[in-house]
């Protein structure tokens, strides 16, 4: 009987031992956005709100960014984990340039490229173009690939009256009348329509010009030496988007309270935005997050012949989807 009474004694201070021991501590994981906070980030608002960042053991932080290239190099020198919205064409450009970064996610697998014009005198097609007046801003996205978009669809350049800006002054022109249309990102269309403008999207990717969207990078470095802490981020990530996109309103929410400054009006608005951007016809029945290789050969080329892009630099060496379930 003593014996026993000793076992049992054992087995209550193993257990008190067990109870107090401190549970694992989270891996401290940071998030750098390509720009400052938009809605387009309710995503890792309402990640962090549901939990699931939590539940694969990761404490999460968001930054706000200064840009994609700026983004993807402070997250390819380890000042960040990682880093999210980094415009593809941009990323595969650094990439294929020597910046030691991969993307693992498609946040946006369409691309966001666009020609706004007013809905009350609508540009429905590139052949609407000519003719015309479009804002650029010498230098972006947009407006390096607007050359693209009429070669492709067979518009000779001179046919078309393009006029460099500053971003804000841009959108403003279109505002006030003073150019028919403005290149730039579908993301901004609820700033526009804020301001009381209702806009036709012209779509680069509807008419030829297949880029890929936005993309969450990781160093290389990471992706070596920390494997498991990529996946559990990926599938965090994932559960988000999916989360969202049944949701979008909740997740709208989730940034409202999380930058209570932001208008909650404009951050649904932006939330819907992205979600229309989710897939790309190549992506379409796949996981939400794949990233579609063939768009990104397709943006490499195109990128190759109007952009910087290194000639015979192959995409799939700094794209994968190895990090996805299911992938």
């Amino acid at each position: 009987m003593s014996r026993i009474r000793s076992s049992l004694y054992a087995v209550s201070i193993l257990a008190a031992a067990v109870a107090a021991a401190p549970a694992s501590a989270a891996d401290k994981v940071s998030l750098r956005f390509g720009f400052v906070a938009t809605g387009l980030d309710s995503i890792w608002t309402y990640g962090i709100e549901r939990g699931f960042f939590r539940d694969q053991g990761i404490e999460l932080e968001l930054r706000e960014g200064k840009g994609s290239a700026v983004t993807a190099q402070t997250v390819a020198a380890g000042t960040d984990d990682f880093g999210v919205d980094i415009d593809g064409g941009t990323f595969l450009t650094l990439a294929a340039k020597g910046l030691p970064a991969t993307a693992i996610l498609a946040v946006a697998a369409k691309s966001p490229l666009v020609v706004f014009s007013s809905l009350d005198a609508p540009l429905k097609s590139p052949a609407a173009l000519v003719g015309k007046n479009i804002a650029i801003t010498a230098g972006d996205g947009p407006s390096a690939l607007l050359p693209a978009l009429l070669e492709m669809n067979h518009i000779g350049a001179a046919q078309v009256t393009q006029i460099n800006m500053q971003p804000g002054p841009k959108l403003t022109s279109l505002l006030s009348g003073r150019v028919d249309g403005v290149a730039t990102n579908v993301v901004l269309r609820p700033t526009l329509e804020a301001k009381g403008m209702k806009v036709f999207s012209l779509m680069y990717a509807d008419h030829g010009v297949v880029t890929p969207g936005l993309y969450m990078i990781a160093a290389n470095h990471m992706l070596e030496s920390n494997p498991d802490l990529v996946r559990r981020f990926v599938q965090a990530a994932a559960q988000s988007m999916a989360a969202t996109e049944q949701d979008p309103d909740a997740a709208a929410a989730s940034f409202s309270k999380a930058y209570p400054q932001y208008s909650p009006e404009m951050a649904v608005n932006e939330t819907k935005v992205v979600l229309s951007l989710y897939r790309s016809p190549d992506t379409e029945g796949k996981p939400v997050g794949t990233i579609s290789l063939a768009d990104a050969k397709a943006g490499a080329e195109i990128l190759e012949k109007f952009g910087s892009y290194p000639a015979g630099a192959d995409p799939a060496r700094f794209v994968t989807n190895r990090f996805l379930s299911g992938q």
